[in-house]
């Protein structure tokens, strides 16, 4: 893909998203439920934190501010690909219904589409990443904040990378639900708290498997500048994020040629 075709394809992208977005907006109630379900959320993981932190000092060496942050890692990215990245959750049901037909034979591409088929707003986690910071031992330093940028902005392509791959399932398994999606993609909590804590297989699984723990464990181990062995890991976010975009366009292309169409 050239410059000039990358930007054309920016540029439609964008404009796709922004009609969503403004077909979300007109349905006032909607919107407003959606807003007043993303402060819940945030409220009730701060009141989850809380309550369990009222019981023990430390989670593995891990303080409550320190949990916090990491909740904040992993709900910035996580809203950002809601909001700009959602319409993977749509193909299943476009698939079994054969409404993937007509993805097909528009003269956009059918990523762009699928990517962009929904917009939605559950939640963005920037109190939680703020107080986090604030109040926990972070160290702040110049690089802080370039580095957090490129972090969220990693994080969010390589869940929206996730989501595609997790729902291509139904190229496969076309049957009008599955658990599976949902179940992958629930894996993100296990990056809301220290990997210490979990048994190999979990950790094996969102760190190679489902690497999660690339948009929130490893760079909090950078930000709190905890002695640990795998710290390092928290500097190839970029390299994790570009490794899924590749497996996951690999594995878009053998969906797209499994696929016969409706009646097959």
């Amino acid at each position: 893909m050239t410059v000039a075709s990358a930007r054309k394809h920016l540029r439609l992208y964008f404009k796709l998203q922004l009609m969503q977005l403004r077909s979300t907006v007109e349905y006032a109630a909607d919107f407003w439920i959606g807003i007043v379900g993303a402060i819940l959320m945030q409220t009730t993981g701060l009141v989850f934190i809380s309550a369990l932190f009222s019981q023990i000092p430390q989670v593995a060496g891990w303080s409550v501010w320190n949990i916090v942050l990491l909740y904040g890692l992993a709900m910035v990215p996580k809203g950002l690909t809601e909001l700009f990245c959602d319409g993977p959750w749509t193909l299943r049901a476009k698939v079994n219904s054969g409404e993937f037909d007509r993805v097909l034979v528009r003269p956009i591409s059918p990523a762009l589409q699928s990517a962009s088929a929904i917009v939605s707003i559950h939640g963005f986690g920037q109190v939680m990443l703020y107080l986090g910071l604030s109040r926990s031992d972070a160290a702040i330093a110049w690089w802080t904040i370039p580095y957090l940028a490129v972090i969220i902005l990693c994080g969010a392509v390589l869940i929206g990378a996730l989501n595609f791959a997790i729902n291509l399932t139904g190229f496969w398994e076309p049957s009008a639900q599955s658990a599976l999606p949902t179940m992958l993609a629930l894996m993100i909590d296990f990056a809301k708290f220290p990997l210490d804590i979990y048994n190999g297989i979990i950790r094996t699984a969102v760190t190679e498997v489902i690497p999660y723990a690339f948009i929130s464990y490893f760079p909090a181990l950078v930000l709190l500048d905890r002695d640990s062995d795998w710290q390092w890991l928290g500097w190839c976010t970029p390299l994790a994020t570009a490794w899924t975009v590749f497996a996951t366009s690999w594995l878009w292309g053998k969906a797209l040629n499994r696929y016969q169409g409706v009646g097959h």
